[in-house]
């Protein structure tokens, strides 16, 4: 029998949300992180654009064991809420084996974290991006989420803090580039 692999991989997967539903592109990430815990992943995460409120909800949820983050809201939202829902019943054998992996883009909508600026936002996406490493090598298998608008842009393929997160353009490099080189670093085989 063999075990878990010792080190994760970073593989790219294009979610087009013009083509594809919430329900589908939820299904197409389960569908794959299930091929990828069939194969002895210790198991897969998927990175998410999230308000700092739902960052901190995603880490108390998985820090207390549980797999249901209840994350709300539109866009990669509502993927993310799509697929908690068919963890719940289809794919109940992914609970704790399927995560979010968050990375903040703009300040919580409850309780708000004062003062909220460019510096604090940057400590809190090196926080974020770091927690995306340790998964990584702790042998996670983390899915970078592109969309058709991202997955042919060399300097920025991955979707995170569109739509009304109106990062900076020094958060928004930063977030693209750890992100990329984990893309080179924990290449998938």
């Amino acid at each position: 029998m063999s075990s878990p692999l010792t080190k994760g991989m970073f593989i790219n997967l294009n979610l087009d949300y013009q083509a594809l539903s919430s329900e589908q592109q939820a299904e197409k990430i389960l569908n794959r992180a299930a091929e990828l815990v069939g194969n002895k992943a210790k198991g897969v995460a998927i990175t998410y654009s999230a308000n700092y409120g739902q960052t901190r909800k995603i880490q108390q949820v998985y820090f207390a064991g549980g797999w249901n983050t209840e994350t709300n809201g539109a866009n990669q939202a509502a993927v993310i809420n799509a697929m908690e829902s068919l963890l719940a019943d289809a794919y109940k054998h992914l609970q704790g084996k399927m995560r979010i992996v968050p990375i903040t883009t703009m300040n919580a909508y409850d309780n708000a974290v004062a003062p909220w600026n460019q510096d604090v936002l940057m400590g809190i996406v090196i926080t974020d991006l770091d927690r995306i490493q340790t998964y990584l090598q702790d042998g996670w298998y983390i899915f970078g989420w592109q969309n058709q608008k991202t997955v042919n842009d060399q300097f920025h393929p991955y979707a995170v803090g569109g739509g009304i997160a109106n990062l900076s353009g020094v958060i928004s490099s930063k977030i693209q580039k750890r992100l990329i080189s984990y893309a080179e670093k924990y290449k998938a085989m």
